[in-house]
């Protein structure tokens, strides 16, 4: 990343777009102080940072202590952002509900299904900034469609701004895309544009070749 300057206001919803190796994942983790910049400065709204990576990682243990992680968050908090991360349906199926045991890695859930329930972890914590890193890869066009709008409402719907969750989401579905309030283009680790996703398809022509790319490659 090189000369980078950003601002991301409280409770919106942004979309990280690029070519592979621009630097998204690379973004993401200076912003959650996974690694640290060689030069200037990050400041994060006050209320931690959650980061959810593609490849979620579950304990061979309870759903519910995936979820908490033993912490004191309690079942009422736990079921909401299962319904956030579109997880209630198939949680409703499975025998124990809450205390059903987790396979090792959570192997007896579908990748899509992991993925929601790392999700509803973060949602779960209340962190005030959540950083997605193509958390919803493995779910179908319409269940990460909703679980976009889930995580918008969630923000909209907070009485104060302190209640607000900004959510920072590496994509590459343009239906997904086109959600998020607004889009940083990134392309050879700089910020090459940035605008809601109608106004950058419309005005960066290299914009709008990646993502007609990106709806090509999903109908391939």
């Amino acid at each position: 990343m090189k000369d980078l300057s950003l601002e991301i206001l409280s409770g919106r919803t942004v979309a990280i777009v690029g070519a592979t190796g621009c630097g998204k994942t690379t973004l993401l983790h200076l912003l959650s102080g996974l690694i640290e910049s060689d030069s200037g400065t990050i400041s994060v709204q006050p209320g931690g940072v959650g980061l959810v990576f593609q490849e979620a990682f579950l304990f061979a243990e309870s759903l519910r202590f995936n979820i908490t992680l033993d912490s004191s968050i309690t079942d009422a908090q736990v079921n909401k952002s299962l319904r956030i991360a579109e997880c209630t349906d198939f949680v409703n199926d499975l025998t124990n509900g809450l205390d059903t045991i987790m396979g090792e890695r959570g192997v007896s859930l579908s990748g899509g299904q992991r993925q929601r329930i790392a999700l509803a972890r973060a949602i779960a914590h209340n962190r005030a900034v959540l950083l997605l890193d193509d958390t919803t890869s493995a779910l179908d066009p319409a269940t990460e469609a909703r679980v976009v709008n889930n995580l918008r409402e969630m923000s909209l719907t907070a009485t104060n701004t302190t209640n607000k969750t900004t959510v920072v989401i590496v994509a590459s579905r343009p239906s997904t895309i086109a959600l998020a309030d607004e889009v940083l283009y990134l392309r050879n680790g700089q910020i090459a544009d940035h605008a809601p996703h109608d106004v950058l398809y419309t005005r960066n022509s290299d914009y709008r070749e990646l993502i007609n790319a990106f709806e090509h490659d999903r109908h391939e």
